[in-house]
């Protein structure tokens, strides 16, 4: 069925119109979150806050800096979420490789309980984990979280490597076998430069994951000078009283490490390596 004109205009104007609104819906949060963090403090705890600041600071950001611990709190999610990324992606990367090219017993059970571990909730584990990671010396560590993040990372990079190698022709690796190569250098010179897109895909998740998580840094660390990011935001919040000037601000710095490695990663999310590589 032809569809006029005007029922064309009715369907992208129809399709653009939620596609706006989902945008908004999305951006304006942050921009109320810069916003605010450059806001003064009395016109944030105004009843009726305007869109628009009338007055610009930097008051929040130089008293961040200058009298809390945040950028330690940032340095130490730094140091947890880049150390489990790198071992969390050495790991799926050696065993996305053993489910998808080699045979052994029980491969297929090994390849489901993956996403079952995976979807096993935080609020179940948090208890015994903290249990076993106090009983090996790591409370009020944040050492103990490098224990702690494999357990779900690992299973989330597994789980989308294996489709990404799947995808990759086996014909590739057979030719470089017929060439000389054994298992492990066909894996280092061959599968990984072509799934090197996928790769830059999995740790950026896999950063953003333990660079976002809560409830285990709260409950295994309880020192400002061992608590991530995360945690140290919600210690500018005193029972009901907010300190929304730090929290903005905290929040905006918080942010800027994600978003530089999204914007690096960019670089590397190529698609069609493969192209013309069977050919």
């Amino acid at each position: 069925m032809v569809m006029t004109k005007g029922k064309k205009f009715l369907h992208y104007f129809g399709i653009y119109g939620i596609l706006f609104v989902a945008l908004i819906g999305t951006v304006f949060p942050l921009y109320w979150m810069i916003k605010s963090s450059f806001t003064p403090d009395n016109e944030m705890s105004m009843a009726r806050p305007s869109l628009f600041s009338s007055h610009v600071t930097l008051e929040h950001y130089v008293k961040l800096l200058n009298e809390t611990n945040f950028m330690g709190n940032i340095g130490n999610s730094l140091y947890v979420a880049g150390i489990t990324t790198i071992v969390c992606l050495a790991i799926s990367i050696f065993a996305s490789y053993a489910m998808t090219r080699l045979k052994f017993p029980l491969r297929n059970m090994f390849k489901k309980s993956i996403i079952l571990s995976y979807l096993l909730p935080t609020a179940v584990l948090f208890i015994p984990m903290y249990v076993q990671v106090s009983a090996m010396g790591f409370n009020d560590n944040k050492n103990g979280l490098l224990i702690i993040y494999p357990t779900f990372v690992v299973p989330y990079c597994c789980y989308m490597l294996i489709s990404y190698f799947q995808a990759i022709p086996y014909s590739l690796e057979e030719a470089a076998l017929i060439d000389g190569c054994n298992r492990l250098k066909s894996m280092i010179k061959i599968i990984i430069p072509i799934a090197l897109p996928g790769i830059a895909v999995v740790a950026t998740f896999a950063f953003t994951m333990s660079w976002n998580e809560y409830l285990y840094a709260l409950v295994m660390t309880t020192s400002p000078m061992q608590q991530t990011a995360t945690v140290g935001i919600t210690s500018f919040k005193f029972a009901d009283q907010a300190i929304w000037g730090l929290i903005m601000s905290a929040s905006v710095v918080a942010s800027l490490p994600v978003v530089i490695l999204y914007v690096v990663a960019q670089s590397m999310l190529v698609t069609g390596k493969t192209d013309g590589s069977v050919k």
